[in-house]
């Protein structure tokens, strides 16, 4: 990775700082000699360089536009990817509409999509929005990469599918050498045969941002320290002309290391910059395109990183031309090539399962065959499949090949398991201005343990300590093999509440609730959920500041409950699409006494009361870089009087021109409109969009015997999705004139 984005992960990451390492090479551009006219071997040595190896692409297209052929090809971290999807057969026109159509905001995510985790999960990730999770496996463990490489694999393995009976990579339409190194001898690999997929997966797998991949003795991690362009690899391979490609050649000047980090950084790029120049002495010709002004993180610019490598190619067009080809043998060369490139699957005869345990070998190998055997296999459908189950987040990687055998072809389904866990410890920090000079501050932290006393059911551990405190655990336990589940509950929650008079600030509250209940419901797929439930608390609301004369309240509280909640939106924080709803309805049949303390008065909370709330969250893409919002929500009390449990508004996207918990009522309405500019884009590995916004919110709340009291306010902030969280700045003008403006971390945008 080139000096600037190892700056952004220095935080982060101490060994994960080269994915475009330098190099100094001088270009030899020897005229070719007799060889050259009586048809050499050509081979191609393509270096690593993350994004900037999308130049590799032109290189290639110039080469096939002057008839140049390719014999050999072999690659390093993204050289390796590049040259092994060419060395399937692909055209460079087909490798570049890869690049332009894939989903570089999902390929580096630690974890599933949100769009195919289950719907648990997707609970979890919008309630600890950090991309971050540790494991409690045999103590506090630490996942051994940033990134799995799930979006990674599944393209590699569709890459690889019709390879699935290859002996050795001399057999693909180019022969093809990947080049990794192996972390326990701190030698280079040269891969030559095997799984396509792993081999390619191996080369790329860049220490502390990809997980190493183990294969017999073996732990692979990107070539690139110790071969990052490999020329060396094509010469003893057999080429009698050796063109080397070195994408990072300029990557960034030299500065003086000046921290701790820089150090390292400077001394790694040192040594490698060494190793380069010795492998490019054995290249004949070196290709060295202009990348400056891009970053190794530059994935979505692959129009323009192409056009880089093809002008570098035509700027060597004098000495490269030398070995073109007369327009029938070259079309005969191609010919022959594109006649060894599959497309053609057989169909599964069977399925098997690696890599987890017997109980749930059998039930993935199950829906795996009733879907797949006896059924032309369909790539794109059995990629939903396995990011389904990945979507679980109980693996690290989920592949996928065919086996040849002597009962027909198998499906393999493999399966890596997260090292670390279960159990799995989700943390959160939120932090929150209420009021002008006054900060909320919140630790929570979730631990999730699976398969707990029974098989299919969970146990869920919350604790939060701050500004507001909790502790709860949930049981929760699927009633296979129906989708109906059941979860008892126990929790105790302690949070701070203003009371307001208009704008003045009358006192401040401590609620706590102590209580227990249950739940019965149905999980309906990836997106939605039913639950009935009942609750009994003790719940206690006393005065921490403010008048003697100010009510406070203390009792029993019991209400039944139906709950329904769709999630189908694409993404926890900032979606591109899709509408989540959050709705239910409350019957109390108990609740809390008002008690005057000044005066001794206690009044009977409302008994028999009815509420709904229903939430609703639309998003849509208008262009690439915009996103349009819409909001609503509202709550009824059905003309009673809701006691201490009436609705509050007031924060960002709840009327944020007003102070949190100051406009109350047994009713209200709320409608809010905006729209969203991704500004731009953190690195991948370390967060997402940045975005710039403004929205108008409209609201109405009142006492089921007043009339409707109308507020609104016209917002505009600032977004960033990290990788420990959403980061909002933001400010609110209300109708009255009031203004807020709001500092937020964390989970604060739901």
């Amino acid at each position: 990775m080139a000096t600037r984005c190892r700056r952004g992960l220095r935080a982060v990451l101490t060994i994960a700082i080269v994915l475009a390492p330098r190099s100094a090479g001088a270009q030899a551009d020897a005229t070719p000699g007799p060889a050259a006219r009586a048809r050499p071997r050509i081979g191609l040595a393509l270096g690593g360089g993350s994004a900037r190896g999308l130049a590799h692409i032109g290189v290639l297209q110039w080469f096939e536009e002057h008839r140049i052929p390719i014999d050999l090809i072999a690659g390093t971290s993204m050289g390796g990817l590049v040259a092994g999807t060419y060395a399937s057969g692909l055209s460079p026109a087909e490798l570049g509409e890869l690049m332009r159509t894939t989903r570089w905001d999902i390929m580096f995510l630690a974890e599933a999509p949100f769009e195919h985790k289950t719907f648990r999960r997707k609970e979890d990730a919008r309630a600890f929005q950090a991309q971050l999770d540790f494991g409690l496996k045999g103590g506090f463990t630490l996942p051994s990469g940033l990134n799995a490489g799930q979006q990674v694999q599944l393209m590699l393995d569709r890459i690889a599918l019709p390879y699935y009976d290859l002996e050795r990579f001399d057999d693909l339409p180019t022969p093809f050498r990947a080049v990794a190194a192996d972390l326990r001898t701190s030698e280079v690999v040269v891969v030559d045969s095997g799984p396509l997929a792993r081999a390619m997966r191996a080369t790329m797998a860049i220490p502390g941002v990809f997980t190493p991949v183990a294969t017999g003795d073996r732990l692979l991690v990107d070539g690139g320290t110790l071969d990052n362009v490999p020329a060396d690899v094509v010469r003893a391979a057999g080429a009698s002309v050796v063109i080397a490609v070195n994408v990072a050649a300029d990557s960034e000047t030299l500065q003086t290391p000046d921290d701790l980090f820089s150090v390292l950084g400077a001394a790694v790029d040192t040594m490698m910059t060494a190793a380069t120049r010795r492998v490019l002495a054995r290249a004949d010709h070196v290709i060295d395109p202009d990348l400056t002004g891009f970053a190794s993180l530059d994935f979505r610019k692959s129009d323009e990183l192409i056009a880089r490598g093809y002008k570098a190619a035509e700027a060597m067009a004098g000495t490269l031309l030398a070995y073109q080809m007369d327009e029938a043998p070259y079309e005969a060369w191609r010919t022959a090539r594109a006649a060894r490139r599959r497309s053609e699957l057989p169909v599964p005869a069977s399925v098997t399962i690696e890599g987890v345990s017997a109980r749930e070998e059998a039930a993935i190998r199950a829906m795996f065959e009733r879907r797949y055997i006896g059924r032309p296999l369909s790539p794109a459908a059995l990629e939903r499949d396995v990011l389904a189950l990945s979507g679980t987040d109980r693996y690290e990687v989920v592949s996928y090949h065919l086996d040849a055998g002597p009962h027909g072809t198998a499906l393999a389904i493999q399966i890596q398991p997260k090292s670390y866990g279960p159990p799995f410890l989700l943390p959160a920090l939120d932090l929150r201005n209420t009021a002008s000079s006054n900060f909320a501050a919140n630790l929570r932290a979730r631990l999730a343990i699976y398969d707990t006393f029974v098989a299919g059911s969970e146990v869920r551990l919350d604790v939060g300590v701050g500004t507001n405190e909790t502790v709860s655990l949930e049981f929760f336990r699927r009633l296979r093999p129906s989708p109906l589940f059941v979860a008892p509950r126990a929790y105790f929650l302690s949070s701070s509440i203003n009371a307001y008079d208009g704008k003045v600030l009358l006192a401040e509250y401590r609620e706590k609730r102590t209580g227990a209940g249950i739940d019965v419901g149905v999980t309906m797929g990836q997106t939605s959920e039913l639950r009935v439930g009942y609750d009994v608390a003790d719940v206690r609301v006393r005065r921490r500041v403010g008048e003697p004369a100010l009510p406070e309240a203390v009792g029993a509280e019991r209400f039944a409950s139906l709950r329904w909640t769709f999630d189908g939106q694409d993404r926890a924080v900032i979606p591109s699409r899709g509408v989540y709803l959050q709705s239910g309805l409350r019957h109390y049949l108990a609740t809390p006494d008002i008690v005057v303390a000044a005066g001794g008065v206690r009044r009977q909370g409302p008994r028999d009361l009815t509420q709904a709330e229903a939430r609703l969250s639309w998003f849509t893409s208008l262009k690439r870089r915009e996103r349009l919002l819409v909001q609503l929500a509202g709550g009824t009390s059905f003309g009673d009087d809701a006691g201490i449990n009436q609705f509050r508004l007031g924060g960002p996207l709840r009327l944020g021109g007003y102070n949190n918990d100051s406009i109350v009522g047994d009713n209200y309405a709320l409608a809010t409109g905006g729209i969203l500019h991704e500004w731009f884009r953190l690195p991948d590995m370390i967060g997402g969009g940045v975005y710039l916004g403004a929205w108008m919110e409209n609201g109405w709340a009142f006492r089921s015997r007043d009339p409707a009291t109308y507020y609104g306010n016209v917002s505009a902030g600032f977004i960033a999705e990290t990788l420990f969280g959403p980061l909002f700045l933001g400010g609110s003008v209300n109708v009255d004139g009031g203004s807020r403006f709001y500092v937020a971390f964390g989970s604060v945008l739901k």
